[in-house]
């Protein structure tokens, strides 16, 4: 048995129902292409679910179990959770890590997050030689280095398809709550688009006037079946493509971003990526109401797709 052609991996999310799960899906599905012979590490005998401890100590745990592979010459990948400002797991994983797509943001600004970041850019450019990213936000951290870095994997697998669902909603909205979406800005601005539109609201609950349909928590399916069935997406402060995103545009439909986080050029297209300011309500209203009382017909959204098999090469 040649070592080297089987991996071990280990992932903590693979739902389908969530952004991360997705993320470490497709990252999978792409890793499994290279190497067909794959393992999951379980860590059910290690700690049990029931534990609090469980959705912070198993990423470490997992980091144990793979330096056993690692050590005894298998292939080893750590897929998923890989925020940036998680400095610890980039330490402590053996150098030779196949790392799935790393996450985060460039809109949070505290002491700590920003630390946290710094000292994870650090061990990334002087540890590993290929980097693989979910977004494009960090491009300006890693631009002046050689090492082969691919960004945007959340476009991998993307697919636009046609759409002709009736419209049943003017906008819709994924809602959480957490300080870092923006929501003090985003449920003043939905409470006063509501007074002439219908909004559609997935997520958490939230406690809107009687023309916001909020339905709360539901599958990926009836998710993209409500989608379908909106004229416009809003999307979270800090992040311009998340899956929400992406389903929206694979949809073709055009979706409002937060005028600060800056697009590539690939990426630019007025009809389906419209910039409002979300320190602005007002500036903002205007913005989206004039997009729904003049709609134009548009063509499907086109992206130009990064090659990323060079990352396993």
């Amino acid at each position: 048995m040649k070592k080297s052609n089987y991996f071990y991996y280990w992932a903590n999310n693979s739902n389908s129902e969530s952004g991360e799960g997705l993320l470490c899906r497709n990252f999978l599905d792409f890793l499994k292409k290279r190497y067909p012979k794959h393992y999951f590490i379980n860590l059910n005998n290690f700690i049990p679910k029931e534990n609090i401890f469980y959705n912070y100590s198993t990423p470490f745990v997992g980091v144990f179990k793979l330096w056993y592979f690692y050590l005894s010459g298998f292939k080893i990948s750590y897929i998923n959770y890989l925020p940036i400002w998680n400095f610890f797991i980039f330490l402590l994983l053996p150098q030779n890590t196949i790392l799935g797509p790393i996450t985060g943001t460039s809109t949070k600004k505290n002491f700590f997050y920003l630390l946290s970041k710094k000292i994870s850019i650090y061990i990334l450019r002087h540890k590993w030689e290929k980097l693989l990213f979910s977004n494009d936000q960090f491009k300006k951290d890693f631009k002046n280095i050689s090492k082969k870095k691919f960004f945007n994997f959340l476009f991998y697998n993307y697919k636009s398809k046609l759409n002709i669902r009736r419209k049943n909603y003017d906008l819709i909205f994924y809602y959480r709550k957490n300080s870092n979406k923006g929501n003090n800005f985003y449920i003043p601005l939905l409470n006063k688009l509501s007074s002439n539109y219908k909004i559609a609201i997935i997520g958490d609950r939230m406690k809107l006037n009687s023309n916001i349909r909020n339905f709360k928590w539901v599958k990926r399916k009836k998710a993209i079946e409500l989608i379908a069935q909106s004229k416009f997406g809003i999307l979270s402060r800090e992040n311009i493509f998340s899956y929400f995103a992406l389903d929206c545009l694979s949809n073709n439909i055009p979706v409002f971003y937060n005028n600060n986080l800056k697009l590539e050029k690939n990426f630019k297209d007025k009809n389906f990526l419209i910039p409002i300011k979300y320190l602005d309500i007002n500036y903002s209203f205007k913005i989206i109401s004039n997009k729904l009382k003049y709609k134009k017909k548009i063509n499907n959204f086109k992206l130009k797709l990064e090659n990323f098999d060079k990352y396993l090469a």
